[in-house]
């Protein structure tokens, strides 16, 4: 296989044998997870008799190689800058031909057959070859070389079009926000700068234009009623391309946001005791509520935003949102929240005020666990379900004064799950809740082991998790979580939203 390498800001891979795959989630060979230009799976590298092939997977935002659009595919010679969503840049780089080797090639091509030469005799200028297949084989390199000029110079002209422009504006898109979902006629509000040598704005959606601004401030109406295709739960790339005046086109970036058709409003409870609520494709029934994807997707991503520290989370694949919405349904039951506040003070003290966690680590795990139910279930016990010989063996409740984590008030089992949390969220996972709940019965032994088979970068929580028990206390925890933060939704009038027991 040829020695060639893909570099790119942050790392160098060598391509495989097969199929080198590249994207914005992690589970690719070449990972671009903070570009949101780049589609999660983007385009791949087909090794093919020798040669690579560059193919683009009906990205949004497209691919380019050396500033011209990749159409399908196209293959990749060493020197070769290709481009995914017009902002990340992977070189494919090469050992570099030998020059004595050019030389010679340039030689043979240049030098015309011994047998025609005409022996020059001094003083006299050399005769024109009388050979006839002499004629014809120069008739032909010069041909071949003029060919070869046009052919330079037009694709020079080509290159120098799609990426080589005076024009330094910049436009960024303020609204709607990255994540945000649209119901209703949404004006797109745009940050532009340096402008004077822009003659219009394309706005786009997963790479497709849909509307167009000539003049400052740049601006367009997103309708979801206009693109009904795209209310399917998942993430769609609004986008803007800066046009200049010589005709180049700049792609500037763009924002992620899903799209809802269908009208949201408050329900009236006389006519929702009358008739049964409609079911969707992408909904679900949970105590006489429909619950669409996409309400789940953004109770999700409220949940996420409860936690500190610099952790970015993408929890918008739609695998895993089926998943947590399925899920809710066994968290809906009412009288959660009265049976959470007989504990309010040993969660908050335990948690908040002596770990320093965040106080939805607390409540969002007894609430996965238990339901908030500390009735002993085999070796497990308390609102968090630990194993007290666990807990022993690690001095989880060395706070406790010698109280079990069984005892009444809870407050054993509290100080224990939150020491134990401290441990897994700052000794084993760089100050990650999220990973440390799914972590949660786990030794931090254990933790540490299993976190090295992690990605390096576990932004896409649903496709950095791959084995089954972790994949189900993620959900879990997430679908506690929503039903507790949103109880009206899911139909529980008696109990109130989880987080007004914060402290």
């Amino acid at each position: 296989m040829p020695d060639v390498r893909l570099k790119f800001e942050g790392g160098e891979v060598t391509p495989k044998e097969g199929v080198t795959t590249l994207g914005r989630t992690a589970d690719n060979d070449v990972a671009f997870p903070n570009d949101s230009n780049v589609s999660r799976y983007h385009a791949e590298i087909e090794f093919r008799d020798g040669e690579f092939c560059l193919i683009d997977l009906n990205s949004s935002n497209g691919t380019a190689v050396n500033g011209v659009k990749v159409s399908g595919e196209t293959y990749l010679k060493p020197g070769d800058q290709i481009t995914l969503g017009g902002s990340s840049s992977i070189a494919f780089e090469g050992p570099a031909e030998d020059e004595e080797e050019k030389e010679e090639a340039s030689a043979s091509v240049a030098v015309p057959p011994v047998g025609d030469a005409v022996r020059q005799v001094p003083g006299m200028t050399a005769a024109a070859p009388t050979s006839s297949g002499s004629r014809t084989m120069l008739m032909i390199a010069g041909g071949a070389v003029l060919i070869a000029i046009v052919v330079v110079g037009v694709t020079g002209t080509i290159y120098y079009r799609s990426v080589s422009s005076g024009c330094t504006a910049t436009a960024k898109i303020l609204k709607p926000e990255p994540g945000e979902t649209i119901y209703q006629p949404t004006q797109i509000e745009v940050d532009s700068d340096k402008t004077e040598c822009v003659t219009k704005a394309i706005f786009t959606l997963d790479g497709q234009e849909f509307a167009s601004s000539d003049s400052e401030p740049y601006t367009a109406t997103l309708d979801p009623k206009e693109h009904p295709d795209l209310a399917d739960g998942f993430d769609h790339t609004l986008g803007i391309v800066l046009v200049a005046d010589d005709g180049s086109q700049v792609p500037q970036g763009g924002v992620l946001l899903a799209m809802e058709t269908r009208k949201v409003e408050k329900p009236d409870e006389r006519q929702e005791s009358e008739q049964p609520p409609q079911q969707t494709p992408d909904s679900t029934e949970v105590k006489g509520k429909e619950i669409s994807i996409i309400q789940i997707q953004e109770m999700t991503n409220d949940l996420v935003k409860r936690f500190s520290g610099n952790n970015r989370y993408n929890v918008s694949n739609k695998q895993f949102l089926q998943e947590v919405q399925k899920k809710a349904a066994e968290y809906a039951q009412e009288g959660y929240y009265d049976r959470a506040a007989r504990y309010r003070d040993a969660i908050n003290v335990a948690f908040v005020k002596e770990q320093n966690l965040d106080p939805a680590l607390g409540y969002m795990l007894a609430m996965s666990r238990t339901k908030f139910d500390p009735q002993k279930q085999g070796a497990e016990e308390g609102l968090w379900r630990m194993n007290a010989d666990f807990v022993k063996a690690n001095a989880y409740d060395g706070l406790c004064g010698g109280q079990p984590i069984s005892e009444a008030s809870q407050n054993c089992a509290a100080k224990a799950a939150a020491l134990y949390m401290k441990a897994l969220v700052y000794g084993v996972f760089d100050g990650d809740p999220v990973y440390s709940a799914v972590a949660f019965g786990r030794s931090t032994a254990d933790a540490v082991a299993w976190k090295a088979t992690l990605p390096k970068d576990r932004s896409d929580v649903w496709n950095s998790i791959r084995t089954a028990p972790e994949r189900e206390q993620l959900i879990r925890f997430f679908a506690a979580g929503i039903v507790a933060q949103n109880p009206l939704k899911f139909g529980l009038k008696r109990d109130k939203p989880i987080s007004g027991l914060y402290p």
